[in-house]
């Protein structure tokens, strides 16, 4: 019982998108003439389909055809949408059919559509006689309107599908982002030893030496002054490890998701940030990790470089793309190519995002962030 209406949540929605796609053949022409002289208009009509078939036919699409690429997709679901019509019009005969014999055999009337004109001619053996056959042109109908939903799909994907081209383009990239995968975790490998060895290691040598002072010392009041240094040096330690292990990969941010990792990073900020947080539901946890990392990276640029006195920060989840917007009312001028920067490109292009710097000098600083969810 509980299932019914989720199925008629997911019908409703379909043959609405049905309907669509054969109300839509003149638009669909219309791009394809457009083609030549307002190629705009052809994409801005394949994106319409695009969102027609994912969102209510629910096919599977990342991209949508542009260019040349988007006037064949038209011109093929323009043919599939006529057969589409012929489908859904056959159909509705067929229904139209099947309710007039059986009104017939029920009041005796005649029923012009099949030629019984004379009331009386059809009786229930002759709605029997036409049950198999009715049967089966039923079955061929909903396989036809199936039919006509999956040659949607397979134009759609057939129109996105990337050429040899752009496989070579693509497997060029994905070579060149693993190799600054792997120099980035070098670079983050040497800086969590820089850290251990600079900050936590040179505290420890001080406590060593502090409770070695405290063994020696004889007088009271000696030894309770270094006791009370040995404790706050430990508590100094704590700090270090915590902040080492936040930059490695703050916990937090495992367990309560980006908003909570979010915040936390403003209140440590020492310049007074506003964030503003749009998620319906949390992202995967690649997204999650390459947006607060790189929120973590800029917010770290404007506090050393940048002299800002105000940071925004906005996540928001758009479809199938989760974007991060940075913003500081600082001087400006920011080198994308720096090595922080850097290290934030690359991460994010391994999962197939951008990211973009707009940092004018003067200011302000934007950095745009935008990570695939899929």
């Amino acid at each position: 019982m509980s299932t019914s209406p989720a199925r008629s949540a997911r019908v409703a929605p379909a043959a609405v998108g049905y309907l669509l796609g054969v109300v839509t053949v003149p638009l669909d022409l219309m791009g394809v003439l457009a083609a030549p002289f307002a190629a705009g208009l052809t994409d801005r009509i394949a994106q319409c389909q695009h969102r027609r078939l994912t969102r209510l036919l629910g096919v599977r699409s990342n991209s949508v055809p542009s260019g040349r690429r988007a006037a064949g997709y038209l011109a093929a679901h323009a043919v599939v949408g006529v057969l589409g019509a012929l489908v859904l019009a056959l159909s509705g005969l067929g229904v139209i059919v099947a309710v007039a014999v059986v009104y017939g055999a029920t009041t005796g009337a005649a029923v012009p559509i099949i030629d019984a004109t004379e009331p009386g001619q059809v009786s229930w053996a002759t709605v029997l006689v036409l049950a198999l056959p009715g049967a089966v042109l039923c079955f061929l109908a909903v396989q036809g309107l199936f039919g006509v939903v999956r040659a949607e799909a397979w134009c759609l994907r057939r129109s996105t599908r990337p050429g040899q081209d752009e496989l070579a383009q693509r497997v060029a990239q994905l070579t060149t982002t693993r190799a600054e995968v792997v120099e980035v975790i070098d670079d983050e490998r040497r800086r969590i030893e820089r850290d251990l060895h600079d900050g936590v290691q040179q505290r420890v040598v001080a406590l060593s030496i502090l409770l070695g002072r405290w063994d020696r010392a004889t007088e009271e009041a000696g030894r309770a002054d270094l006791q009370r240094r040995a404790i706050a040096e430990t508590g100094h330690i704590l700090d270090e490890l915590r902040e080492v292990s936040w930059r490695i990969y703050p916990a937090m941010l495992a367990r309560d998701g980006l908003s909570a990792a979010l915040e936390a990073l403003a209140d440590r900020t020492p310049i007074p940030t506003q964030l503003t947080i749009d998620l319906d539901e949390r992202p995967p946890r690649p997204a999650e990790s390459a947006c607060y990392f790189s929120a973590s990276e800029a917010i770290t640029n404007a506090i050393k470089h940048s002299g800002a006195s105000a940071i925004d920060v906005d996540v928001e989840r758009d479809g199938r793309m989760l974007r991060l917007r940075v913003r500081d009312d600082g001087r400006g001028g920011a080198d994308p190519a720096g090595h922080g920067l850097a290290g934030i490109a690359t991460r994010v292009t391994a999962l197939d995002g951008t990211m973009a710097v707009d940092s004018p000098p003067g200011g302000p600083t934007l950095i745009t962030v935008e990570v695939p969810c899929a």
